[in-house]
């Protein structure tokens, strides 16, 4: 019963944790930071379960980093937009992301068990984080790893040293949660080498004395430049902003408008004479305005559409039921402006 109890507090907390109640302490960041020597020109900074992003706020501050980050959590979502150059909501497994691309990653992945069924085998979330996130990582990039000493189980230690180099492994200044965090570079080549899981396997042992994240004077790992602009950081969940954002820079946007633009309006849509608001509306819903419309602050794309629907009527009298049908006709207009913002107009 007791061990049960303790499991129930232990899930508990695990899920506090992952909704951002408990996220890593400025002084753990810090320290992190001292061990890091970042490029004087931009570079690639990514945290795939950011949290409020504060954390990867303060590991970047004054440095040239571009960071990016996904949080699944709406509240603190909404927190790290504030905070970081392109944030997006959602899992990372509904995100398309270039793989082998940032030059650093931090993570801090929640911890439980992730199974499809009580009979199937389970697998636990620290260990899918860290084997679907570090195919984003570029060769030579530099992985920050931070999860509960008892958790480094042969499994985990086993895939990090199966893809990285120079593996060194520290232990929080906050003892809540007995943190470690694994440092290494990415190499391009996997393999296991097995001497170096036992090293550090016997790091974690219980009773074993483990180094605290130290303020260096001198940095260990030094993060590549460069890779700041991404072919895929895109979730299949965003908001309003997003959207606009995503329109505005979109390629079929501006084909779009060359597309649906005529060479010389003028010469074949205007009347013969001024046209009343009808025949404007008429006009637009046949699509013979598609396309540029106004210009300067007012430039936009318009498309017109026209759809039919039948409506039926029935009147019942003592000796016949009379049932019409009735044509109606539904306009309705969208617009996108350059400034990516989309409206949409029925009448």
């Amino acid at each position: 019963m007791a061990d049960n109890m303790k499991g129930m507090f232990d899930r508990v907390m695990r899920n506090k944790i992952r909704m951002g109640n408990f996220e890593t302490t400025e002084q753990d960041m810090l320290a992190v930071r001292s061990l890091l020597q970042f490029p004087e020109r931009p570079f690639s900074v990514a945290d795939f379960c950011a949290g409020s992003g504060r954390a990867l706020e303060v590991l970047t501050s004054g440095s040239k980093a571009v960071t990016f980050g996904i949080e699944p959590n709406e509240g603190k979502y909404l927190e790290l937009r504030g905070r970081i150059d392109q944030a997006l909501f959602g899992g990372y497994e509904q995100c398309r992301i270039t793989k082998d691309y940032f030059r650093l990653i931090y993570l801090n992945p929640p911890y439980d068990d992730d199974s499809e069924s009580e009979e199937s085998k389970s697998e636990r979330k620290e260990k899918v984080f860290l084997r679907h996130i570090i195919q984003y990582l570029s060769v030579d990039g530099i992985l920050v790893y931070n999860i509960p000493r008892r958790r480094m189980t042969k499994d985990i230690v086993t895939l990090l040293v199966t893809n990285l180099d120079d593996i060194r492994v520290y232990q929080s200044h906050d003892d809540t949660f007995g943190q470690v965090y694994a440092f290494g570079r990415k190499r391009s080549v996997k393999f296991v080498d097995r001497p170096e899981v036992q090293r550090i396997l016997y790091l974690m042992e219980e009773g074993n004395e483990l180094e605290r994240l130290p303020m260096a004077e001198e940095p260990i790992y030094k993060v590549p430049q460069g890779n700041v602009t991404p072919k895929y950081f895109r979730s299949m969940l965003m908001d309003v902003d997003h959207v606009k954002s995503v329109s505005l820079k979109s390629s079929l946007t501006r084909k779009g408008m060359e597309w649906t633009t005529p060479k010389a309006p003028a010469l074949k849509l205007q009347p013969l004479l001024p046209d009343k608001e009808m025949h404007r509306v008429l006009r637009m819903a046949s699509g013979r305005l598609n396309g540029k419309v106004g210009r300067g602050e007012l430039l936009h794309v318009l498309k017109g559409i026209v759809k039919k629907a039948i409506t039926k009527d029935v009147e019942k009298t003592a000796n016949e039921t009379i049932e019409t049908e009735r044509e109606t006709f539904k306009i309705t207009f969208r617009t996108v402006d350059r400034f990516g913002n989309i409206r949409t107009i029925q009448g």
